[in-house]
């Protein structure tokens, strides 16, 4: 009985043996209070910038533009003056002042002032 005792402890003992992890790393700390975590990659990853798809430029059609000649062209107005004004509430503006002569030959004339 002790026997079979020994025999099934030892069945299982190896059974579990795949179970256990060992981590064979060498890992050398100091410790100054603050938490920093530093993953070890043995790789360095690279990541690729993403394609770029360059299509054809867009084509646009459109129709020949369509030129038409007017058949009646409508004459200029013409301007008529007004017969002069008699004895109104209104009086007419005063005369524009006279071009003082400017202190420098190169700047154009002052401007005239409306009322």
């Amino acid at each position: 009985m002790r026997r079979i005792r020994v025999l099934v402890l030892a069945a299982l003992a190896v059974l579990a043996l795949p179970w256990v992890s060992a981590q064979a790393g060498v890992r050398i700390g100091i410790g100054i209070g603050i938490p920093f975590y530093r993953p070890y990659y043995p790789y360095r990853v690279y990541v690729a910038p993403a394609p770029v798809y360059l299509a054809p430029a867009p084509v646009y059609l459109q129709p020949a533009p369509v030129y038409v000649q007017p058949a009646y062209a409508q004459p200029a107005p013409v301007y008529v003056q007004p017969a002069p004004a008699s004895q109104s509430g209104y009086q007419s503006p005063p005369p524009p002042p006279a071009q003082q002569p400017s202190a420098s030959p190169n700047l154009p004339p002052q401007p005239v002032p409306y009322r």
